[in-house]
């Protein structure tokens, strides 16, 4: 897509959410390379004209993309073929803070909407 005014091409971040939470991938627990759980599903990322799917891993005290090649399986959690050094591991019970954590924001965000 390009700008009429500018001639510069557009890009284009969409951010999608799943209607249910927690949904099929959204909310599901992450593990690395290492087999250590690291976060859970946030978001699925799209990026435009260059079509890059990637998925946001909510930590606990980080957040970061992963892309889709760096994706191994999906399964009942989703296994990533690389490690994440910048994330600590998480427990079981954290995992059901960082899905609380992220259907309070999806709750504040679609009451703003209203």
């Amino acid at each position: 897509m390009v700008s009429m005014m500018t001639k510069q091409p557009i890009d284009i971040d969409i951010e999608l959410f799943e209607l249910m939470f927690p949904g099929k991938l959204v909310g599901k627990a992450v593990i690395d390379a290492n087999a250590r759980m690291i976060g859970v599903i946030r978001n699925i990322r799209i990026q435009i004209p260059s079509p890059t799917i990637s998925l946001t891993v909510k930590g606990l005290d980080t957040e970061f993309t992963v892309k889709s090649e760096n994706i191994q399986a999906i399964g009942n959690v989703v296994q990533l073929n690389i490690i994440i050094k910048h994330s600590e591991p998480i427990e079981i019970n954290d995992i059901m803070k960082l899905r609380n954590e992220i259907q309070e924001e999806l709750v504040h965000f679609y009451s703003l909407l209203k």
